[in-house]
């Protein structure tokens, strides 16, 4: 069984979007796959966050507890999962516009994901990657238990990969 490396990248202001991205994660482990858990930084500005009480006190134990995307991460990975929240998607699609920039990343799969698939959430996170050269995972099933269907699509995207990578191989 070859080795995946899978990239999971999320925005969350609140800790809804980090909850999905952790359920992935476990799916990708799950299926034998390795992780790294990064935080996409923040558009808004200091101010924005801390007129939020729950969005400042959310993003001051975020930024303790991950890091942000460094320029290894894609390197290594074989899978990016994109999870983003309802409110904003433009930390993603950032993201994605800087994976675009080096095209070393084409070909790599990869996965976006949001709480109940909203087409209008993932439509601009699939042409980012699109046109960062990721080839774009269908979105995860819908499901009831959003945690339960992020599981599930973070085995179903390393399977994928490992797939890809022993037809390549």
């Amino acid at each position: 069984m070859s080795d995946v490396n899978v990239l999971v990248v999320f925005y969350s202001r609140h800790g809804v979007t980090e909850k999905l991205a952790l359920a992935a994660g476990l799916g990708a482990i799950q299926a034998k796959a390795n992780i790294r858990l990064r935080r996409a930084a923040d558009l808004a500005d200091r101010h924005t966050i801390d007129a939020n009480a729950s969005w400042k006190e959310h993003l001051d134990r975020m930024n303790r507890d991950y890091v942000a995307p460094r320029p290894a991460d894609p390197v290594w990975a074989d899978v990016i999962v994109l999870a983003t929240s309802h409110q904003s998607s433009g930390e993603i699609e950032q993201y994605c516009a800087l994976l675009g920039s080096d095209r070393a990343h084409a070909g790599k799969i990869a996965a976006p994901l949001a709480s109940g698939n909203d087409d209008t959430v993932l439509k601009p996170i699939y042409a980012a990657a699109a046109c960062a050269g990721l080839i774009v995972a269908p979105p995860a099933t819908d499901s009831p238990d959003p945690i339960a269907a992020a599981r599930t699509f973070g085995q179903r995207v390393t399977q994928m990969a490992r797939a890809l990578k022993q037809h390549a191989g």
